[in-house]
């Protein structure tokens, strides 16, 4: 029988871990699913979180460098950045369509530096179609 993953948790180390925590909570809209004294755990979708953990008491500890990027893909990328900058985040990268992967992408950072990627697929690399929703204007 063949081994098989269900899930996925990203750990990212804060120093402020209250200030990630509403990040992640109030301006992604995530879920909390587990909140222990050091960290806490997001929902962002079926089976993919995102964990915050205190970096005084961490496994890790946090640097200036963030050489990480998180991606999530949707359906809807232009609701994303609605969201966002109706938020008050700012984007490093508006969405934009390339044409490497066929697709759109845009980048912002959390409230640490923690690069941060949603991407919608025009066609998926896979092999099958989509169907795009026209951008909201």
């Amino acid at each position: 029988m063949p081994l098989t993953l269900n899930g996925t948790i990203t750990f990212f180390y804060y120093t402020d871990i209250d200030r990630a925590e509403a990040f992640y909570r109030d301006t992604l809209g995530f879920t909390k699913v587990i909140d222990v004294s050091f960290a806490r755990v997001f929902k962002a979708a079926e089976n993919i979180h995102v964990g915050i953990v205190d970096t005084k008491e961490g496994y890790l500890k946090t640097a200036e460098n963030k050489p990480v990027m998180l991606t999530w893909f949707t359906d809807d990328i232009d609701a994303w950045h609605r969201k966002l900058v109706k938020a008050g985040v700012t984007m490093e990268l508006p969405p934009k369509e390339v044409d490497y992967l066929h697709m759109k992408t845009m980048l912002f950072k959390d409230p640490e530096g923690y690069t941060l990627e949603i991407l919608q697929w025009l066609t998926k690399p896979y092999g099958k179609k989509l169907t795009v929703k026209p951008s909201a204007k």
